[in-house]
């Protein structure tokens, strides 16, 4: 008898412990808006919460990017160096400036050749992992250095500006009134979603994350799924790189710093396994949205930056510890 009570028991600690890891991003949401709601009258208006978008547009593209691999049980350290050193490579390429100088070629040949480094990055890192069993941590760590060093070759660590509308025009204009790089960002997240949802590629990616022995018996092709993923983030910070480049009107060389952190923070804050094969877009979406709400609710409260950062901090932690909690 006392060891049914203890089952049952056991049981409902259990149950308790799992809705909170996987009810616990949406409820953290709404909780954080209900929070600001009622402590700045600023916080709920229309032009407020489309500029929260904006501000998470290109954390969220990346976000959505690095999904892919953490969901296959991988992680890409590269994405902030990559969007960097792609969005530089564009620039200079549409302009003809710096290591291209005299040779500038067509918008779209230059966006091209930008999407394609950035899945070049991560062609060789996923193929150096899959390939020879070296751990994604190491192998992206290294494409991080590749990629910085690389950008500062393109710039020659200068800002290249006088960019073609038509480049900034993807990522800082407007679509009936409404930000296109929020249009892009939210159209990616769409697109990626359909992907994992109604794809063979997206079944083999949650199969391999979460048993990829078993995924080998059943005859999937481990290396190329795996590999898949990674060039998927690769080209993902490329178009981050891009649209960087109409929020900001020209391309700067330190314009990927301190975005390696939050991509991965934002999907691990919207419940994705931090072991693989557990997760979707929409928990993203919501991990990005409660980074971009908790900054800028605290701004409007008028928290100072470290602040910011100790609040965000607080939260990772305990989304963290409910991730690793509720996969015991």
């Amino acid at each position: 008898m006392s060891q049914s009570v203890a089952d049952a028991s056991l049981f409902r600690d259990r149950l308790t412990v799992n809705a909170i890891s996987q009810y616990g991003p949406i409820i953290g949401l709404v909780g954080l808006y209900v929070a600001f709601a009622l402590l700045n009258d600023r916080f709920l208006t229309v032009g407020n919460q489309v500029n929260v978008l904006q501000q998470v547009s290109i954390i969220g593209i990346m976000a959505i990017g690095v999904t892919f691999p953490i969901l296959c049980a991988e992680i890409d350290l590269s994405i902030a160096q990559v969007m960097e050193v792609s969005g530089l490579t564009i620039a200079t390429l549409a302009v003809g400036a710096r290591l291209f100088e005299g040779f500038a070629v067509p918008v779209p040949l230059a966006i091209l050749a930008g999407l394609a480094l950035g899945a070049a990055f991560g062609t060789v890192s996923g193929y150096v992992t899959a390939r020879f069993g070296v751990p994604s941590f190491m192998t992206t760590l290294a494409m991080l250095f590749l990629a910085d060093g690389f950008g500062l070759i393109v710039s020659n660590n200068r800002p290249i500006i006088g960019l073609p509308e038509s480049i900034t025009a993807i990522g800082g204009s407007s679509v009936f009134g409404f930000p296109s790089i929020v249009l892009v960002f939210l159209s990616l997240l769409i697109v990626s979603q359909l992907i994992l949802s109604y794809t063979k590629f997206g079944l083999y990616i949650y199969a391999i994350g979460g048993d990829r022995t078993a995924a080998e018996r059943m005859g999937i092709n481990v290396m190329a799924v795996r590999l898949g993923t990674l060039v998927i983030s690769g080209v993902f910070a490329a178009i981050a790189g891009l649209v960087t480049l109409g929020r900001l009107g020209s391309a700067v060389p330190t314009m990927g710093a301190s975005l390696l952190l939050p991509p991965i923070a934002a999907v691990i804050l919207g419940g994705a396994d931090l072991f693989g094969g557990s997760g979707n877009m929409v928990g993203t979406l919501i991990g990005v949205l409660i980074l971009g709400v908790l900054g800028n609710g605290l701004n409007l409260m008028g928290v100072d930056p470290s602040g910011r950062l100790v609040a965000q901090g607080i939260v990772l932690m305990l989304a963290v510890l409910a991730n690793v909690v509720g996969q015991d």
